[in-house]
């Protein structure tokens, strides 16, 4: 018998980015998947590249076309960022083209695939644990989104 946590378990979700070009790392754990997760990202890569002290400063961030990245309290918040951060919509249906994707398989592989966490605090442990390693390696970072250093200097 293989323990599962079954369809109403307690859920979560890893809202991350990945800078292609210095393997820079970002996420943010959230319970629901909604513009609120999106939102605290955002927040985060405002703190994280200090954008209130260098109003210069712009990063792009490419998402998929989830709902959650096209709400208007979304767009209100990046109007507030005086478009320092700018959001590009990839193709729908294309996660091939986002290099996060990348980072999630490799996430999957190291701390979920064949591993059952009996407690949510236990998971949200291993990827917090996950993230940790992966922001203290950028070189991993890049090699998994070596494909996309690659585009980019195309």
């Amino acid at each position: 018998m293989i323990p599962t946590p079954g369809p109403w378990a307690a859920k979560c979700w890893d809202w991350g980015t990945v800078d292609i070009l210095s393997g820079h790392t970002l996420h943010v754990v959230h319970t629901r998947r909604n513009n609120v997760g999106f939102r605290r990202l955002l927040a985060a890569i405002a703190r994280d590249y200090a954008l209130a002290q260098h109003p210069q400063r712009q990063v792009i961030l490419f998402v998929d076309n989830d709902k959650a990245h096209q709400a208007k309290v979304v767009e209100r918040l990046l109007d507030k960022h005086q478009h320092q951060i700018r959001v590009e919509f990839l193709a729908p249906y294309s996660p091939e083209y986002n290099p996060q994707e990348d980072i999630w398989q490799h996430l999957r592989r190291r701390v979920t695939h064949n591993h059952y966490f009996e407690q949510m605090p236990a998971l949200i442990t291993a990827v917090h644990e996950f993230h940790h390693d992966l922001q203290a390696d950028p070189e991993q970072a890049l090699r998994l989104s070596k494909k996309w250093a690659k585009l980019i200097a195309a």
